[in-house]
């Protein structure tokens, strides 16, 4: 009995709310019987890898919001689960992700989640779990995988403690040694190394060709695309010694299909997941019908078009899409006198009613509920309802049920359509004077609808969202367009405090620091959102899209929506993100692009971010004085841009070899991770340049330490580069070791520039074995990634070390080529720093080349040149005793 009911009307109260399920069976007996027959067909080895056959495996329900999609896949979901029919086997699991739910927004998470259903199957999913943690290590390095399950938010305990435990299951088990698990695979950077080599893994390897190219990929991104195919065999495995039978369902995949269509990106992935698991049932709901098919569509996905989808194709009732319509009128009816009754079981709502309910409804599930919850309310207040009250439009059935609530009450449910999604916190922040209990006892309404698990995890229909925020200007105490504007300000701004969060100090938590970088990713997508559904400029929005630049989320920032209809700002905001987060492509066009986006005086905040990334991208294209400029006018920006000015302006400087005005810039330690790891790699180039080798390395030590804290790549990344480089100085073979790690960290950014920095350390290392055919294949590799990526003016350029691995291997007019074009460089002030000019003179003893005092030294030239005689000399007597005799 609903609780209001008790209260209102007593344990004998003349009220009953009952699930009803109606005018849906043929569709759930159609879908129950595509399950059978998926369970009943043994899938080979072959059959995973034949990638041109038509998939058997999906089937949509389409149709308009309010319908009753969700329901009746839930309907048969629930039905599957609790049969007992002998033909289904008698082990089944059933994942759902709700696409509204950004979390879901992103490949990763849907992948946990899917290998966490499934492991109610049974176990060992060795070939995915020992791939998820080869992914995992190259991906988030120094986070613990398991520790990252086990207390992750979107899962369930039991679905958390299961996989977690069953991941490590599988690598204790193909390492060999509890211990290794418990230490080793939690925190050491060997993880990778380690699982490709261990036995059991190699034998699974011949078994299974995918499961060794995958293993041996060091682009994350692209094997996360794979990783499902290994899901699929590990299926068959446990399907091969007792049946079983697991079915996905993908929700509000209209969120997915909103989004940029691009091979790589979601919609694509999601296809890729659902055609290489033949094995698992898919049954997506949406607004729109799925086009895989569609030979136009077909060009952005990786599996497309009608030969792979051609059910897809096949007209509605032919083929594996349905479009539901609306109910019967007699089925509308069975659920009016079926979902409130009376005591005895009787209706509760009188024929004249429901018939007026019936005729206004046109069949949809979504009417039907808000007008049973109308009815009740009125009943609520002693009143005999009138039948002309019901049988309105969906806004006006809306109006008369805000009408019915408190004004509490009321302006929770507008405070609830504000965003997307939302949680007792939001609903806080927007309306401060409304108590707690209030918001709660709100939360159980049946319209509201909870994903536990989820940041934020409570959401409205679509549907009534919009209804509410269009028909409330008609109620009597509605939100004026001001009122509106404020308390969507009031939620977006909880949001993005939420979201900025992860600037704040963790104590060390990897996963704490891991949990605040999605949330980050979540309050990005729901605050843009909301901007531009309300037509807002959230104050910090471009604090937070700055954050996700500076965390590494490029991909998310490259696949925004563009914001068309927007006010100009935001349109600029979101186009900036998308030109600057595109790593791959050459940074000199995307600068050109965006200087056309540039305002110069600002016309809004949202400009300093774009004047930050204009800033960041001059670091690449070699305009040092624009760059400059830029990052000045950040002066009067808000903190955290304003900051990024200073880190830029400084940057600036170490590109003009000002290093003691670099050391100006740099802060004392905030006792933030991303601060420090960003403070921490300037001290290390500062350092380096000035050869003080063993003072840099230490400080990029400790950026790579505070990255892996706060859980951003890309910080990561240019810390375990810069790590190798400035230990390469003294010790080549120590920087060569670090290098794997360096590189797939890296080829996860897809940072041609970290790549080719990975090469030059390589090369020293090679000058000090004397191996000029490994010299000089790594720095071509070196030049032609630095070309590829259209950045000039590197902090360590290619000619730098050319030099040096020239002198040491008897190539003095080599040399002397590559500083000659150091200097021409250093007298351009666009492109190399003037220190490695310096540098060259000093190796090749021709002070003409560049005047080493006029660099700005932090202590004194004389200092400088001492210690940058250190490393010819060392790849000298390395190269010596390692030749015959030597």
């Amino acid at each position: 009995m609903d609780l209001d009911d008790y209260f209102v009307f007593g344990a004998a109260g003349p009220y009953r709310r009952n699930e009803v399920f109606t005018d849906r069976e043929d569709y759930t007996r159609m879908l129950l019987n595509r399950a059978r027959d998926l369970a009943a067909e043994p899938l080979g080895t072959a059959d995973l890898l034949d990638f041109g056959r038509p998939a058997q495996n999906v089937i949509v329900i389409h149709g308009q919001g309010g319908i009753g999609k969700t329901t009746l896949v839930n309907q048969f979901c629930a039905e599957l689960t609790g049969s007992s029919a002998p033909e289904l086997p008698k082990r089944r699991m059933v994942a759902s992700f709700d696409f509204a739910d950004g979390s879901n927004l992103g490949f990763e998470t849907v992948v946990l989640r899917v290998r966490a259903a499934l492991g109610r199957l049974g176990r060992p999913f060795t070939a995915f779990d020992t791939g998820l943690s080869v992914y995992w290590e190259l991906k988030h390095p120094g986070v613990s995988l398991t520790d990252f399950v086990e207390r992750s938010g979107f899962l369930g305990q039991e679905d958390r403690e299961q996989t977690a435990q069953q991941i490590a299951g599988v690598v204790d088990e193909l390492l060999g040694s509890v211990a290794v698990v418990e230490v080793g695979y939690r925190m050491a950077s060997g993880l990778v190394r380690r699982l490709r080599e261990a036995t059991e893994v190699r034998r699974l390897q011949r078994e299974f060709p995918p499961f060794a190219l995958i293993l041996k990929e060091n682009d994350p991104d692209r094997m996360l695309g794979y990783l499902p195919i290994l899901l699929a065999w590990d299926i068959e495995r446990i399907r091969a010694r007792r049946p079983a039978l697991a079915v996905c369902h993908l929700d509000t995949f209209e969120a997915v299909q909103g989004l940029p269509r691009e091979k790589g990106l979601l919609e694509d992935l999601l296809a890729r997941m659902v055609y290489l698991m033949p094995n698992v049932l898919f049954v997506v709901t949406s607004r729109r019908p799925l086009r895989w098919h569609d030979p136009v569509r077909a060009v952005t996905l990786t599996y497309g078009g009608t030969q792979r989808w051609p059910r897809l194709a096949g007209a509605d009732g032919r083929g594996d899409q349905h479009a539901l319509a609306g109910l019967t009128p007699d089925y509308a009816d069975t659920f009016l006198r079926e979902r409130l009754t009376v005591a005895d079981g009787e209706p509760a709502i009188e024929e004249a009613v429901r018939r007026r309910i019936v005729d206004a409804s046109a069949g949809s599930p979504l009417y039907l509920e808000l007008s049973v919850s109308q009815y009740r309310s009125a009943a609520l207040r002693g009143e005999r309802p009138d039948p002309a009250q019901f049988g309105g439009p969906l806004p006006e059935l809306v109006l008369r049920i805000m009408r019915d609530l408190s004004p509490a009450e009321r302006n929770l449910l507008r405070a609830s359509a504000l965003l997307a999604a939302f949680d007792a916190d939001i609903l806080r922040a927007v309306l401060p004077d409304v108590a707690m209990a209030t918001i709660h006892r709100f939360l159980t309404n049946s319209f509201v609808r909870h994903a536990a698990g989820t940041w934020p995890e409570y959401r409205i229909h679509q549907t009534l969202r919009q209804s509410i925020n269009a028909c409330d200007e008609y109620t009597d105490d509605g939100w004026v367009g001001a009122e509106r504007a404020e308390r969507a300000a009031r939620a977006t701004a909880r949001v993005t405090e939420l979201g900025l969060e992860v600037w704040r100090s963790d104590d060390g938590d990897t996963v704490v620091s891991a949990q605040r970088s999605q949330c980050a990713v979540a309050a990005m997508l729901l605050v843009l959102q909301a901007a531009v559904e309300h037509e807002l400029l959230p104050d910090r929005l471009g604090d937070l899209t700055y954050t996700l630049s500076q965390l590494g989320h490029w991909q998310v920032l490259a696949a925004l929506p563009p914001a068309d209809g927007a006010a100009p700002a935001l349109r600029r905001l979101v186009e900036a993100a998308r030109l600057a987060s595109t790593a791959q492509v050459d940074a000199r066009p995307r600068y050109q692009r965006l200087k056309t986006l540039a305002q110069a005086p600002w016309q809004h905040p949202y400009d300093a971010y774009v004047a930050y990334e204009l800033g960041s991208l001059t670091q690449s294209t070699g305009h040092h004085a624009e760059g400059d400029a830029f990052f000045a006018s950040l002066e009067q920006a808000g903190p955290l841009l304003r900051s990024a000015g200073a880190w830029g302006r400084a940057g600036v400087a170490l590109r003009r070899s000002r290093l003691a005005e670099v050391l100006g810039y740099a802060p004392p330690s905030a006792g933030q991770p991303l601060e420090d790891a960003r403070t921490w790699d300037l001290l290390g180039h500062v350092y380096q340049h000035g050869g003080d080798f063993t003072r840099s390395a230490g400080f990029f030590r400790q950026a790579l330490d505070q990255a892996r804290a706060t859980g951003a790549p890309l910080w990561g990344a240019r810390a375990a580069r810069h790590l190798a480089l400035a230990t390469m100085w003294t010790d080549p073979e120590l920087a060569a070791s670090m290098l794997p790690e360096a590189r797939e960290l890296n080829q996860s950014l897809g940072d041609l520039i970290g790549l080719a920095q990975c090469d030059l350390a390589a090369a020293v290392a090679a000058a000090a074995r004397g191996d000029r055919a490994e010299v000089d294949e790594l720095l071509a590799r070196a030049h032609r990634l630095t070309e590829e990526s259209g950045v000039v003016g590197q902090l360590l350029p290619v000619d730098a070390i050319t030099v040096l691995a020239a002198l040491a291997t008897d190539r003095p007019e080599l040399a002397r080529t590559a500083a000659a074009a150091l200097a021409a460089d250093a007298r351009a002030d666009q492109l190399a720093p003037p220190v490695w000019a310096a540098v060259a003179g000093l190796w090749l003893d021709d002070d003409e080349l560049h005047d080493f005092a006029a660099v700005g030294w932090y202590d004194s030239a004389e200092l400088a040149r001492e210690r940058w005689r250190g490393p010819l000399r060392m790849l000298r007597a390395r190269r010596a005793s390692a030749e015959p005799g030597g």
